[in-house]
């Protein structure tokens, strides 16, 4: 015992110290890895603070605020962004992930407080190792992202549970609302707390929140367009659905086993299926029977809301690419959806299974915690030589600049070594070896022959021409071994293939070379003897966009 705690509060509090060790993990990975850099939809907050500046009326700041962004109505990442750009002067990217990233932290806080009254808390043990690892990658690094699809999930968690637990519903209204205007299916909150609230014989307050659910739908849907999307043609679509539907549910298990990755996923998508239908059985005859407990109705509304996450997915994103459903956006649902299978399970089984499963749960949380470091590792050093490699291509040459910037260049390694790059003598660079196969949409570039593919990390192809100097980072694999470390010198593989795709690119005859960084700081320049002639094409009609 600690402190002269008994046993169980002495078990509950190691639970949280080792609970702690995968957020702390998780918090200092965002720290060493996050880039004040805009990505993709991040443009489209640039773009609301310049309408907002603008704005000449109330009217139009409204506007601003409410104007649709692909599907969704972002009022919430636009107040988020708003108040940050107001208060320090620009707008930092990483300051919005770190408020989107700390939502996960509620998430935890309101699953704790349900399952408090019913279990201990040392059985909320596996949930931080499933929750803050980097399966999250995607929405962990990425501003509007983690606002939005971490904020949303916790918004709805914090509305069930003040439909469950509270008399009142001043909370669950404010919670519906707010996750309303964070997403889409933050909508779904509404008629998920209709029903509920009349299993629970709350007929006064559910028929004020369904008027209340109706008047907000009807309002966000008011002048609502549907978007365009960029589908292939479905053969089955039944068939179509179901597997998407179990590798959205399962991804979370895809790094255990790297070379049959989508096997994995598809056998624990069926199993935690299969189990979200057992709880939905069981707890719709609890209901029947007026038998529902407060952790019950918090389970059920949850269990909906992914169930119906996954079902607008499934259907939403159907002719996509089948990694489309496994990627790191989503999975967050499939994390939620073992959650809940694990909380369901603990309150139908004896003490002894019980603690079986707790523990079989934490181990099994440790070894997705560290099959994720080693799966996505990789995808987060992408990401950031990918967004290191667009600031540089959208900010060199410099142009001179009329206005304020709205966010300010995050610090590189090339600004101080930009004019050397874009207009250095290279006859004296030494030689790199490289490969070229060129296609009418596409130029490969092989680099191999390198001691330890680690090199590549480092590494970029610089195409130079007389107007415009691009940068693209190195292409880069790792080994299929499960658990391998990022460390190990065989993490990556010693063969570089790199696709230069000519859509990104301005027509023109460009000399390829390499820079790589050294541990110094100073890259080192190499010239490869190789050009890429990216001939003048038609211009693609691009989908439409809303923001």
């Amino acid at each position: 015992m600690i402190f002269g705690m008994s046993l169980k509060k002495s078990i509950a509090f190691v639970a949280l110290l080792v609970g702690l060790v995968p957020i702390f993990w998780y918090f200092s990975l965002l720290h060493t890895y996050a880039l004040n850099i805009p990505k993709w939809d991040d443009h489209g907050l640039r773009a609301f603070i310049e309408r907002v500046e603008s704005a000449e009326t109330l009217g139009q700041v409204f506007q601003a605020f409410w104007r649709q962004h692909n599907e969704h109505r972002i009022v919430y990442d636009r107040i988020i962004s708003f108040l940050n750009y107001t208060l320090t002067g620009k707008l930092n990217f990483v300051h919005l992930m770190w408020v989107g990233n700390a939502s996960l932290l509620l998430l935890l806080v309101v699953w704790g407080k349900a399952l408090q009254p019913y279990r201990s808390l040392a059985y909320l043990l596996p949930l931080p190792f499933l929750l803050f690892n980097l399966s999250q990658w995607e929405n962990m690094y990425w501003g509007m992202a983690a606002l939005q699809n971490f904020s949303v999930v916790a918004w709805v968690a914090c509305g069930l549970y003040a439909l469950s637990y509270h008399r009142t519903l001043g909370w669950a209204i404010g919670w519906g609302i707010l996750a309303g205007i964070t997403s889409t299916n933050g909508l779904l909150l509404w008629p998920i707390g209709a029903v509920l609230l009349f299993l629970r014989s709350s007929r006064r307050k559910a028929w004020l929140w369904t008027g209340l659910g109706i008047l907000f739908w009807i309002l966000y849907f008011l002048y609502y367009n549907k978007t365009e999307q960029p589908t292939q043609p479905v053969t089955n679509k039944v068939l179509t659905f179901i597997r998407s539907v179990l590798l959205f549910s399962g991804s979370v298990a895809e790094p255990l086993w790297p070379r049959k990755s989508t096997l994995v996923v598809l056998a624990t998508g069926a199993l935690l299926v299969l189990a979200a239908l057992g709880m939905t059985t069981q707890l719709s005859w609890k209901a029947w029977r007026s038998k529902l407990t407060s952790l019950d109705t918090f389970l059920l509304g949850m269990l909906a809301f992914v169930g119906g996450t996954t079902v607008m997915v499934a259907i939403g994103r159907m002719g996509f690419d089948e990694a489309t459903f496994m990627t790191s956006r989503y999975k967050i649902y499939t994390i939620l959806l073992a959650m809940l299978v694990y909380t369901w399970l603990l309150m139908q089984v004896s003490t002894t299974v019980r603690k079986a499963i707790g523990i079989t749960a934490s181990v099994l949380g440790v070894a997705i915690l560290l099959g994720c470091y080693s799966y996505f590792y990789d995808d987060t050093l992408r990401l950031r030589n990918q967004l290191l490699s667009m600031q540089f291509n959208w900010t060199y040459p410099r142009v001179p600049v009329k206005e304020p910037l709205i966010n300010d260049p995050a610090p590189a390694w090339y600004d101080a070594y930009a004019d050397d790059m874009i207009k250095g003598e290279f006859a004296r660079w030494k030689p790199y070896p490289i490969s070229l196969q060129p296609s009418a949409a596409y130029t490969l570039l092989t680099s191999e022959g390198v001691p330890t593919g680690k090199d590549f990390l480092d590494s970029y192809y610089l195409l130079r021409s007389l107007k415009k100097s691009y940068l693209v980072p190195f292409g880069f694999t790792t080994t299929t071994q499960p658990f391998a470390s990022p460390t190990h010198e065989q993490y990556i593989q010693p063969v570089s293939q790199t696709a230069v795709s000519h859509a990104e690119y301005e027509p023109g005859l460009y000399l390829v070379f390499v820079i790589r960084q050294t541990a110094t700081g100073s890259p080192r320049f190499y010239q490869t003897g190789r050009s890429i002639h990216i001939q003048p094409r038609p211009q693609t009609p691009a989908l439409p966009q809303n923001w």
